[in-house]
């Protein structure tokens, strides 16, 4: 029905160091602020197709009253002013990707990316990361880097 998705492929890159402009959101899932936060970040990420959404998730809630922390942004190099908005950098210089493909509905949750993350780095001799950035390319296609804060 709706497709099931490829296994989660993992890998190790040099990703440089990386930037992002955006914003940070504490609240519950339902308050409004956290749909514009969204929607303010999207707009730079249509604006340029080479340009993806991304998310930092501090605290994921796990109910609709429940506090979440999520850093929603883009890389710096696509916007031009970043007049009132969050900059983070990260060394992505040994990054963990997952590289996941798939329905929506039948994506893999973020504990269990994670978990392929940390063994992919257990079994690489690899640093654990720390924090994790998803990146947004499409509603079917999601890339998970681990990363050290």
């Amino acid at each position: 029905m709706f497709g099931g998705f490829e296994e989660i492929e993992i890998s190790s890159e040099d990703l440089g160091q990386i930037e992002l402009v955006g914003v940070h959101y504490k609240g519950t899932p339902q308050n409004p602020e956290l749909k514009a936060s969204f929607e303010k970040m999207e707009q730079f990420a249509n604006a340029n197709p080479e340009a993806f959404l991304n998310t930092i998730y501090y605290i994921e809630p796990a109910g609709k009253l429940d506090t979440m922390e999520v850093f929603v942004g883009v890389e710096k190099q696509w916007i031009e002013n970043v007049d009132g908005l969050d900059s983070k950098s990260f060394d992505g210089s040994d990054a963990i990707i997952a590289s996941i493909q798939g329905h929506r509905f039948v994506m893999p949750g973020p504990k269990k990316v994670q978990k392929k993350i940390e063994a992919y780095a257990l079994e690489n001799n690899k640093e654990t990361p720390d924090l994790y950035i998803d990146q947004i390319f499409s509603p079917s296609k999601v890339r998970v880097i681990g990363v050290k804060k």
